[in-house]
């Protein structure tokens, strides 16, 4: 009687891969022996891009690269790279056009380097 209805029940199956995925699923298994395989792969993907400027390293194409203990990379692409550096660039010329304008006004230098306090 069991056999007769046995391959309408899917066998579950969860694992984790060499790639690091979740799979999920259910396998049916007809009278033949022929399987239907249903898997769904889920992979957590991280990417700081701060962490690789400020930990990482650069690489040869112009991207920098940081690789955590736990072999996590995170890298920022060369393209995404020279448009940061670019954006601070503009950002620290305005902050130099600032200063030299509060300089120019209060009649003294100030220290650009000095935290607030």
């Amino acid at each position: 009687m069991f056999g007769a209805i046995k391959h309408l029940i899917p066998q579950p199956h969860g694992y984790m891969d060499s790639d690091q995925r979740y799979n999920v699923g259910l396998t049916w298994i007809d009278q033949e022996g022929l399987t239907d395989f249903h898997n769904l792969q889920i992979q957590y993907v991280r990417n700081n891009e701060r962490l690789a400027i400020e930990n990482g390293e650069p690489q040869p194409d112009g991207s920098w690269a940081y690789k955590e203990t736990n072999g996590t990379v995170h890298t920022m692409s060369a393209e995404r790279v020279n448009a940061f550096m670019a954006k601070t660039q503009e950002h620290a010329t305005i902050m130099c056009s600032m200063l030299d304008k509060i300089n120019a006004a209060s009649g003294e230098t100030l220290d650009a380097t000095a935290s607030v306090v």
